[in-house]
């Protein structure tokens, strides 16, 4: 081979592509959010609030005992044999976990705080919808009612602030209130589950109370259309023939019916469940009047409590003196009641927590920007394994979308 040939050119690989819904961190951006969640961090151990940390990879049923349909169908699952294993879609699972399995057991109030990337598989990602993306934020368990509520409630406040977030938005809701209304409705314990797993799937995209629309709308007709097809289908063969008639129809239609009843006596059984759907469905459009009431239930704290107070006292008593309790704390350090925005239409997490819900929005030209989300999730260390006390209350910042809103702020 002459020596003056060139060489033979590499093959060129094809590139391999991002994974959808994750993003590069470069210089420049890296070092912006790194120090936002080292900021975030900072504040958190200020306020004596202990950092942890804790596994990205967990027992799928970690989050399927409690997180709810909207997270553990985002779940990525990890392949291990007969286990079945996840990354983690959030913090607050983990460390109530690592509550559960410290040896010695920590003491309570247990106050730590914790950040790191999360995964959930979003079916169609986009710039608010990432699947990997980074929270930080803190859990209090072991410490009841609006003391401890206004405790982090007021670190989320400040830790925004602290990043850039001058003016933060706080809205505030209660997921018991909307849960005990459909639990004192008279609907069938079935359909109120129906409702609340519908409740909660919304939610989990964004949409409020008011999503039970649907759901509402298709039990309705449910109830209805059972009731008048049955109704047309047995009773004006039954109304036309004799005694005879009705028990030999009666035994035609249920072959294998037992007992001393006649036909006719059980027929008379059959018009009184026909005329309880009926009445199920009366419940059920009480109960959606309710709802809509409770939905339109937002704006300034006090004036909402009073509100709230004048329609639903029966079954808010002790969500009424909760709120205002939590109020007089927050203004004790230093967030004024009118800075509050009570919204009970605000169904956030409502398959998660239990009581108290709360999310911060960074106003930005283009509209508030949701940044920070938590709540009181009493029962989860339970449901998880612990006798322990089973209070829990905490929140999360999403620290892309903190950059991101403050990024859209004027310079």
């Amino acid at each position: 081979m002459p020596d003056d040939l060139p060489p033979t050119a590499p093959h060129r690989e094809a590139p391999i592509p991002q994974v959808r819904g994750t993003r590069d961190w470069l210089p420049g951006a890296y070092a912006a959010i790194a120090s936002l969640e080292r900021t975030l961090m900072d504040r958190f151990v200020a306020a004596g609030f202990q950092a942890i940390r804790t596994p990205i990879l967990e027992v799928t049923e970690l989050h399927e005992r409690k997180s709810g349909a909207a997270i553990v169908s985002k779940l990525f699952e990890v392949a291990d044999g007969p286990a079945r294993l996840c990354l983690r879609p959030e913090l607050t699972a983990s460390v109530v976990r690592a509550f559960i399995d410290a040896e010695p057991a920590p003491e309570i109030p247990w106050r730590v705080c914790s950040s790191g990337p999360v995964f959930r598989f979003e079916r169609d990602p986009g710039p608010t919808r990432s699947r990997e993306f980074t929270q930080a934020g803190v859990e209090l368990l072991g410490a009841p009612g609006p003391e401890a509520d206004a405790e982090v409630i007021a670190l989320a406040v400040d830790s925004a602030r602290a990043a850039g977030v001058a003016d933060p938005r706080i809205r505030v809701g209660h997921t018991g209130l909307i849960v005990e209304l459909l639990d004192r409705s008279g609907l069938p314990s079935a359909a109120v589950s129906s409702l609340i797993e519908h409740l909660s799937d919304a939610a989990s995209e964004g949409r409020g109370v008011r999503a039970l629309e649907s759901a509402f709308d298709r039990l309705s007709g449910w109830l209805q259309g059972e009731a008048e097809r049955e109704a047309k289908a047995v009773l004006p063969a039954i109304d036309q023939a004799d005694d005879p008639g009705v028990d030999r129809l009666f035994r035609h239609l249920v072959p294998r019916v037992t007992g001393r009843r006649t036909g006719r006596e059980i027929i008379g059984r059959l018009r009184t469940k026909w005329a309880l759907g009926h009445s199920l469905g009366e419940a059920l459009d009480r109960v959606r009047d309710r709802v809509h009431s409770l939905a339109d239930l937002r704006g300034p704290a006090v004036e909402v409590l009073q509100r709230l107070e004048l329609g639903f006292s029966s079954i808010a008593p002790g969500t009424i003196r909760g709120f205002l309790e939590m109020l007089r704390l927050l203004e004790g350090r230093g967030i004024p009641p009118e800075r509050v925005e009570l919204d009970l239409g605000f169904g956030h997490g409502i398959g998660f927590y239990s009581q108290m819900i709360f999310e911060l929005a960074a106003p930005t030209p283009s509209g508030p920007v949701a940044i920070c989300h938590g709540g009181r999730y009493d029962g989860l260390a339970r449901v998880l394994g612990s006798d322990r006390d089973p209070h829990g209350v905490g929140f999360a910042f999403g620290v892309e979308r903190l950059y991101h809103a403050l990024e859209a702020l004027p310079r």
